[in-house]
């Protein structure tokens, strides 16, 4: 009876079969190693510190050996009274973080101030000429022939569409029985200051203020009818 060989031929028989053994064993183990750290339910963390944003403040995350967390304020681990302020995350527990108290306070927005509201000249410091107008004349040139001025017509119905010669217009005027001392009745400009007129005048802005019986900050207003020296 004729015996079976079992020389070398028989092992390099068997070589491929022990290659896929190894190779699947191989790859077993790398899957295992990969996924131990998910099913152990906690995050693989450096080693060492790391700065991370928590609710808007940066603290600083220390692992220890063991992987356990520790969030430690960026002052440094002791407070104002040496006491240790950590919070530790137990490992394979999901870390709930504290809610950072609101710092900063939400300022309201500024508002507009409302919009002043030119007044109407007292009537008693307005008085009304007749005048004849004559061709060529302008809203301009009658604003310096007396003393008014464009925006002061203009409250009183006088237009360019007034103009028409031959026809009589009222044109209102600064009342002189207004101002008393030497002093005289002066229609406010467009651009106008307290201190403008005043120092054309040769005097001080109280000076001016007090000759028309207002006190200091008082508002000046287009149109009005004001006296000056």
């Amino acid at each position: 009876m004729a015996s079976r060989s079992s020389g070398p031929s028989g092992c390099w028989a068997r070589l491929p079969q022990l290659l896929i053994i190894i190779i699947v064993a191989t790859l077993l183990a790398s899957g295992l190693f990969v996924a131990l750290p998910l099913l152990r339910g906690r995050p693989d963390l450096p080693r060492g510190t790391s700065l991370i944003l928590v609710e808007g403040n940066i603290v600083r995350v220390a692992a220890d050996p063991a992987k356990e967390v520790f969030l430690v304020p960026l002052g440094g681990v002791g407070g104002a009274t040496g006491e240790q302020t950590v919070v530790q995350v137990a490992t394979g527990t999901p870390a709930v973080l504290p809610t950072a108290a609101a710092t900063a306070t939400t300022q309201p927005l500024p508002t507009a101030p409302p919009p002043t509201i030119t007044p109407i000249p007292q009537a008693s410091c307005i008085a009304f000429t007749n005048y004849t107008v004559a061709s060529g004349d302008t809203l301009f040139s009658i604003s310096r022939k007396f003393v008014t001025s464009i925006p002061l017509m203009a409250r009183h119905g006088i237009s360019s569409t007034s103009l028409i010669p031959a026809a009589v217009i009222r044109v209102p005027v600064g009342d002189p029985a207004c101002c008393s001392g030497g002093w005289r009745p002066y229609v406010v400009e467009d651009g106008d200051t307290w201190f403008g007129i005043a120092a054309q005048c040769g005097i001080t802005t109280d000076a001016l203020l007090q000759g028309n019986g207002l006190a200091s900050g008082a508002p000046l207003f287009m149109a009005s009818v004001i006296c000056i020296p």
